[in-house]
């Protein structure tokens, strides 16, 4: 780490790298260090948080990206469930999907309310 407490400029080309990079040993070499290098960064608190906030980030759009499809992909699959004219397998599985994210969706949905109640209840003690 710098003496000024934020990342060298070789541990944020280190830790850019390894979101794109399959490997901690193809984002060292794209980041120009040594792995062993690269190890030691990710022994380091601060280049840690600064993967993991970017990490976040990341996953944060792909999030977003997939919330505003979710509808779309609804509807085909809505479509392609009431097409008469699609093939028996296509309707069936397209039913299929429906019916699965509706209840994978309320099981999450039972979940975070027992959850939020477990902890209400925690908060309380």
């Amino acid at each position: 780490m710098a003496e000024n407490g934020t990342l060298t400029r070789n541990q944020r080309r280190f830790v850019t790298a390894l979101l794109e990079a399959p490997s901690i040993r193809a984002a060292a070499e794209a980041a120009s260090i040594g792995e062993r290098t690269a190890w030691t960064y990710l022994s380091d608190p601060d280049v840690k948080a600064e993967l993991a906030a970017r990490q976040d980030a990341v996953l944060g759009e792909a999030a977003r990206r997939l919330a505003r499809e979710m509808g779309a992909a609804l509807d085909v699959l809505c479509a392609i469930m009431r097409d008469a004219s699609a093939t028996d397998a296509a309707r069936v599985s397209a039913a299929r999907a429906v019916l699965d994210s509706g209840l994978r969706l309320s099981e999450l949905v039972s979940l975070s309310d027992r959850v939020a109640a477990l902890e209400e209840r925690m908060g309380d003690e």
